[in-house]
């Protein structure tokens, strides 16, 4: 009798079964999955009570004002499916200022500035709507580094003035590592991708920039893919070019009021293979060789462009600064 009340207190430990009893792990470091739905758990007591492994579970659509996400954590809605309204905020959505967290299944949209925020490293967006926010649906900044986005889709968000507000702003001081794959940007009033004064190289994989440029008579740049940007952010610095090799795989910018892939000042050497511009506003390459930015103040030349296999469609190109192989329409 004594030997079964030493092994049930063993279960009680570690969730064993055994002797006829069975008990939930007490332990600290176990993941927990925590509800949030209309009418229960608010979104932000849930991220207070989370720990690194735990699971926040969105059922249905709930509200919420601007949160914090920690390290480590979780947000998922469930059976795929999930919405977080961000209508009553007055900020931006969901802030991820640390490591190792995922954001996946979800429908956000609503926030008063950027849906998601990042400059944290090492997290991953996945299978993601955001759209009807008053900044950028995504932006990483500030450092943000190794993030990896995966079918995240990014349309009809837009700021008052309609130039700030693009699909994803992988911009102002971004850091090293970040990919996307599969992503799209639709419908934004400023660019698609903006990466101006970006501090690390970002790889775009199948990623298309459909539309941008108006958002409902908000208009803005309008650039499908805006690759480069003076850095005139820094402070103490003098304003500069910061080289960055981009790498653009299977991308395509269709219907963009201004270009579809555009230089945008950068000086580093820019890979597109496989990338398709078509119908777009302005051009569909705009790789130029020289460049007057006006924050600079003098002309400068750019590094070449490399480009692979790629295609015009019904639309003008500037492609002084590129070199080209087994490209059509050009």
């Amino acid at each position: 009798m004594q030997r079964l009340k030493n092994l049930c207190m063993v279960a009680a430990l570690g969730a064993i079964v055994m002797g006829g009893c069975l008990l939930q792990s007490t332990s600290a470091s176990a993941a927990s999955i925590i509800n949030v739905k209309a009418g229960g758990s608010t979104l932000s007591s849930a991220l207070a009570l989370a720990k690194p492994g735990d699971t926040i579970a969105i059922l249905g659509t709930v509200t919420s004002g601007s949160v914090v996400v920690p390290a480590g954590v979780t947000i998922s809605g469930t059976a795929g499916k999930g919405v977080i309204n961000f209508s009553s905020s007055t900020g931006r959505g969901l802030t991820i200022n640390t490591k190792g967290s995922t954001i996946k299944d979800l429908e956000l949209y609503g926030a008063a500035d950027n849906g998601i925020y990042m400059e944290g490293s090492g997290n991953n967006l996945i299978n993601l709507k955001v759209h009807g926010n008053h900044d950028a649906g995504v932006q990483l900044s500030n450092g943000a580094a190794n993030n990896t986005l995966t079918k995240v889709y990014s349309y009809s968000n837009a700021d008052a003035k309609g130039v700030n507000a693009d699909g994803f702003a992988i911009k102002l001081h971004s850091g090293v590592g970040n990919t996307l794959t599969d992503c799209t940007a639709e419908g934004n009033s400023d660019d698609g991708y903006d990466l101006y004064a970006a501090h690390g190289a970002v790889t775009f994989t199948r990623c298309k920039a459909i539309n941008n440029g108006n958002c409902g008579g908000i208009k803005g740049d309008g650039n499908g893919f805006k690759v480069g940007g003076v850095d005139n952010k820094t402070p103490g610095k003098a304003a500069h070019l910061d080289p960055l090799n981009h790498v653009l795989i299977d991308c395509t910018a269709t219907g963009n009021t201004g270009s579809g892939f555009d230089r945008n000042n950068q000086n580093g050497v820019v890979t597109m293979t496989g990338c398709i511009g078509q119908k777009n506003g302005k051009n569909n390459f705009n790789f130029p060789l020289t460049g007057a930015p006006s924050a600079l103040g003098y002309s400068v030349t750019f590094g070449k462009a490399i480009m692979k296999n790629c295609t015009s469609i019904n639309g003008t190109n500037n492609i002084t600064g590129a070199t080209l192989s087994g490209c059509i329409g050009f």
